[in-house]
């Protein structure tokens, strides 16, 4: 079923998309992130019931958004009021408690809607029921973007890591490959730090069948988190090839190469192995 967004008119050109982990979603916070004047705006860790979300005030965006029963946790999006938007029901099963995500579609033209999700996964991470259905039950030609704090930990975006990874990071990753989803972020480049020492890559974005540019991160006073900024492109292809299925055998793992080419600040990324993996841990809701 879709939950119809307001809305007005298809988008012709680049959408701005911010990401933020906010770890509570303030009055001041929410104004300085619709100050950044993206078009998308995916954050998680909101902290707020379902009734102060809906007594924000959102100026020019439609505010989407799922709460946590209890404490913690949280997921919202803006959209600006300029999209056509509907928001997308995608049930959660009562026990699946580790797991809140938005999901919402913006038409790009008359014949192709792009589908956006913001979620988050409390740790310790978890491969949900939820998640599988996200990935594996969405219109497999649509573009997709998936922003999430997953608070998971993978030498494919950690490459500094020194120790296996987790059997469910492993699976996370291979799901996410079956599903054909391209990581957009640079691997190694940090979006979340506390103290002097704890640095982690677990905020992350994913895309499918979409042209990604501009993906940055950036420190900032409103979290841990760092606020990460893209920029996606009407550059989507009539046919799309199915996703490479590549495997690892972590114990021979020598290293990790990685090659990129620039197209008009397009980044192209291809990681063929990856260095043993050091495990983190992050114990917060």
């Amino acid at each position: 079923m879709l939950l119809l967004g307001e809305a007005t008119e298809q988008h012709p050109g680049p959408i701005e998309v911010l990401q933020m982990n906010v770890s509570c979603l303030t009055a001041s916070k929410l104004a300085t992130l619709m100050a950044q004047r993206a078009d998308i705006i995916a954050i998680q860790e909101t902290w707020k019931s379902s009734e102060q979300i809906a007594s924000m005030h959102t100026g020019d965006y439609v505010l989407h958004a799922q709460s946590r029963i209890g404490k913690g946790g949280g997921v919202a999006v803006l959209v600006r009021k300029t999209l056509r938007s509907k928001r997308i029901s995608l049930t959660i099963p009562q026990h699946d408690t580790s797991h809140e995500l938005v999901v919402f579609q913006v038409a790009l033209d008359q014949n192709r809607d792009l589908i956006v999700a913001s979620a988050y996964m409390r740790p310790p991470p978890q491969v949900t029921q939820s998640f599988r259905r996200l990935v594996n039950c969405l219109p497999a030609s649509s573009p997709l973007l998936l922003c999430e704090d997953f608070n998971m930990h993978h030498p494919q975006w950690e490459p500094f890591l020194e120790t296996s990874p987790s059997e469910v990071a492993a699976e996370f990753l291979e799901l996410c490959t079956y599903a054909g989803l391209t990581l957009v972020n640079t691997p190694g480049e940090i979006t979340y730090a506390r103290g002097a020492r704890e640095r982690s890559c677990i905020d992350l974005a994913w895309s499918k069948h979409l042209t990604v540019s501009d993906w940055s991160p950036s420190v900032s006073p409103l979290s841990d988190h760092y606020m990460l900024t893209l920029t996606l492109h009407q550059a989507f292809k009539d046919t799309i090839p199915s996703a490479p299925k590549i495997f690892h055998s972590w114990g021979s793992a020598s290293g990790i190469y990685s090659s990129r080419t620039s197209t008009h600040n397009f980044r192209h990324m291809t990681i063929k192995s990856s260095p043993p993996a050091l495990r983190l841990s992050r114990e917060r809701l």
